[in-house]
């Protein structure tokens, strides 16, 4: 275990790029599509379209995490207090699955994913309990502010702490959305599926903003069209460079 350096304040952060599925109206949960029209399904779509990528690091949300985490268990009681320094369990690890955490609320019991090594990005407000849980399985964390996650920060961190420059974004919609309000989001590639879901403001969305907030008065970024292609049965993977916020 090692602890990260801590000159993060003026570090550079990685290039981020947001990779989805949608529908054509934006909307996210690929249980809702049925038969994606000459494709084998929409899990096997990302996957092939995220890896031809070349990044072997991926950013989410809690709500997204949540997938991939262990069993639901009740934490053991820790004997001591934990100090809120970083922990890097595999500062060499070539493949990481990153998840934010504000709360401590993700149960893992191991250190890694899908064979990525797990990071979670927490605040100062989790318990001591989580953070004896998370060094138990071998999972590293990082601090990045007191009780809300500061994402600058975080990728700052990231970058420093794993040597990575380049960083695959994979949502949720809430999640998206808050990396591309603090300008934190360079690219974005959009593989645009022949179904329309018509689910609405109840349906995730590609880059949304929290129920409990009101809408910003001006749209989040503006974009520059890099690249296009047709995948068989109509489905568009299209890649945008983001340019500047209105």
């Amino acid at each position: 275990m090692a602890k990260a350096k801590s000159n993060t304040r003026s570090g550079k952060r990685p290039y981020v790029i947001c990779h989805m599925v949608t529908t054509i109206d934006g909307k996210i949960l690929g249980n809702r599509w049925g038969k994606i029209p000459g494709q084998k399904d929409g899990a096997n779509l990302f996957e092939k379209t995220a890896e031809s990528l070349n990044i072997p690091y991926w950013l989410v949300g809690t709500t997204t995490m949540k997938e991939f985490q262990g069993r639901p268990m009740r934490l053991p009681r820790s004997r001591e207090k934990i100090a809120r320094v970083d922990h890097l369990a595999r500062p060499k690890a070539k493949s990481l699955a990153i998840g934010a955490d504000r709360e401590g609320v993700l149960r893992f019991q191991k250190d890694e994913t899908e064979g990525d090594h797990v990071v979670l990005l927490v605040t100062e407000q989790v318990s001591d309990d989580y953070l004896a849980h998370l060094q138990q399985a071998g999972v590293s964390y990082l601090f990045c502010g007191k009780r809300d996650l500061d994402l600058a920060l975080a990728l700052r961190k990231i970058a420093q702490a794993f040597g990575l420059q380049k960083l695959q974004l994979h949502g949720g919609g809430t999640f998206n959305g808050a990396m591309l309000r603090a300008g934190l989001v360079d690219e974005i590639s959009h593989i645009t599926i022949p179904i329309a879901d018509g689910g609405g403001s109840a349906i995730t969305s590609f880059f949304d903003i929290p129920k409990s907030e009101q809408p910003p008065k001006k749209a989040a970024a503006t974009l520059k069209l890099i690249s296009h292609k047709l995948l068989p049965g109509g489905v568009i993977w299209a890649r945008y460079k983001v340019i500047g916020r209105p």
